[in-house]
C-alpha cells in the first residue's frame, strides 16, 4: 500500500494537525504486525501553523523509515465539513420536514 505524500492535501492543509493549547500536536495511525494499529501523538513544539505543517510533513515521512511501520492516512477534510459543502448547511429556522417523530 503506496501513501500519498503528505503535503499533497490542498485542501485541508492542516490535516494530522491540531492545536492544544499555544502548540501544535500531530496525530496519525501506523499498522503494526498481527492487524494492530497504534495512534500516535506528538507534541511539534511550535506556536506557528506554518512550522507545524513542515514538521508534520517531515515527520510523516520519515516515521515509516525510521520505525518500519506502515502509516494510515486520511488526507482527505474531515466529513462533516465535507457533507455541509456537498448538501448546503441548513439553518435554524428551516421548516422541519415530516413533523418530528411518530409515536
Amino acid at each position: 500500500m503506496t501513501n500519498p505524500s503528505p503535503s499533497q492535501s490542498i485542501e485541508h492543509p492542516d490535516h494530522h494537525l491540531w492545536r492544544n493549547g499555544r502548540l501544535w500536536w500531530v496525530a496519525f495511525t501506523v499498522h503494526l504486525p498481527n492487524w494492530q494499529k497504534e495512534r500516535i501523538r506528538l507534541s511539534l513544539g511550535t506556536d506557528d501553523v506554518e512550522e507545524a505543517r513542515r514538521r508534520r510533513d517531515h515527520l510523516l515521512s520519515e516515521y515509516p523509515r525510521a520505525t518500519g511501520c506502515q502509516l494510515s492516512l486520511r488526507l482527505d477534510p474531515p466529513r462533516r465539513r465535507r457533507e455541509r459543502q456537498m448538501w448546503g448547511h441548513l439553518s435554524p429556522a428551516a421548516p422541519s420536514v415530516g413533523g418530528g417523530c411518530a409515536a
